[in-house]
C-alpha cells in the first residue's frame, strides 16, 4: 500500500508533532487500532478520529513491531483538522512525519480554499515525481486522514464499494477506486468488535502523480467494511494485499465509540 495510507485505507501518511487542536464543539470520538500481519505480527496502527457539528480532526500512529522491530524500525504520525460543510469533512491542515528515517522529514499540507494549496516539507523533496502533482490535482484531492473520516462519518454499505477517492499526502498523489461490492459474514474478530453488514470490495490503487515515471503502479487490494452497531460508523476492518511472501493482512482488533455522528 501507498506509505501515506497503510490503512487504509487509507492511510497511508503518519506527524511528530502532537496532535492538532480540537475542532470547536468535537463530541464524536472513533479509536481504531490495527495490527498488521506477513506471516507473524509487524505493525500497530493506531487511528483516533473526532468530530462535532462543524469540524474535524485526528492523529494516527504506525509502528513496527516483533521481526520487523529488529531489522527496520518505523514511527509514522500523522494527523489533521478540517472543516465539515454540508456533512462533509473537508481537508484543512495536515501534517506527516517518518520519526524513525533518517531524515525525518516533516511534511506539512494546507488546503486554503479557492484552489489554494500550501506545501511544506523539512527537509525540502529533491525530487517531487514524474510528474510532479499540479496545483488543481492537489486542490481536489485530500488527505489521507480526512478519506478515512469521510468513509467514517459519511460512508454507506451499500455505496462505500461503489466510489472512488483521491489522496494526496504533500507528495505523492493517487486514488484509491472501489469496485466489486459484495456481502461478506462476520467471523469471529468481527463479531467480538461488534461489527455487522459487512462489505468487502476490490480497492485498486493508482498512482497519479508525484511517483518516479517508471512506475506508473496500478495493484488491487481487498478491503471489508463493517459498521459498528446498530448506528454507529462504517469502519476498515480488513485490508488483504497479496506479497511475493504471501498475504500482507491488516485487521482491525481495537475499536471503541463515543459520542453521536455528528452529521446524523
Amino acid at each position: 500500500m501507498p506509505r501515506s495510507v497503510a490503512i487504509a485505507a487509507m492511510t497511508g501518511a503518519l506527524c511528530a508533532a502532537a496532535g492538532p487542536a480540537a475542532a470547536q464543539g468535537e463530541s464524536y470520538h472513533v479509536t481504531l487500532g490495527y495490527s498488521g500481519r506477513l506471516i507473524v505480527k509487524v505493525l500497530e496502527i493506531t487511528i483516533e478520529q473526532r468530530a462535532g457539528a462543524n469540524g474535524h480532526s485526528a492523529t494516527a500512529r504506525l509502528v513496527s513491531s516483533g521481526l520487523l522491530a529488529r531489522f527496520r524500525k518505523l514511527d509514522q504520525r500523522a494527523s489533521n483538522r478540517g472543516r465539515i460543510v454540508g456533512g462533509r469533512p473537508m481537508p484543512g491542515d495536515f501534517s506527516q512525519q517518518n520519526v524513525a528515517g533518517k531524515s525525518k522529514r516533516r511534511t506539512t499540507v494546507d488546503w486554503q480554499g479557492g484552489g489554494k494549496v500550501e506545501v511544506r516539507a523539512t527537509p525540502p523533496y529533491i525530487d517531487l515525481g514524474d510528474p510532479p502533482a499540479t496545483k488543481a490535482q492537489q486542490a481536489a484531492a485530500a488527505d489521507p486522514l480526512t478519506q478515512l473520516m469521510r468513509m467514517t462519518l459519511n460512508g454507506l454499505p451499500a455505496t462505500v464499494c461503489r466510489q472512488s477517492y483521491r489522496f494526496f499526502d504533500g507528495k505523492q498523489l493517487y486514488d484509491v477506486r472501489m469496485s466489486n461490492p459484495t456481502s461478506a459474514a462476520a467471523n469471529a474478530r468481527e463479531q467480538r468488535l461488534g461489527l455487522r453488514e459487512l462489505t468487502a470490495c476490490d480497492a485498486r490503487f493508482v498512482e497519479v502523480a508525484g511517483f518516479k515515471r517508471k512506475q506508473g503502479l496500478t495493484r488491487t487490494i481487498r478491503v471489508v467494511f463493517g459498521q459498528a452497531g446498530a448506528e454507529g460508523p462504517l469502519v476498515v476492518s480488513s485490508v488483504r494485499s497479496p506479497t511475493p511472501l504471501g498475504n500482507a493482512l491488516i485487521e482491525l482488533d481495537r475499536l471503541t465509540v463515543r459520542g453521536d455522528d455528528p452529521t446524523g
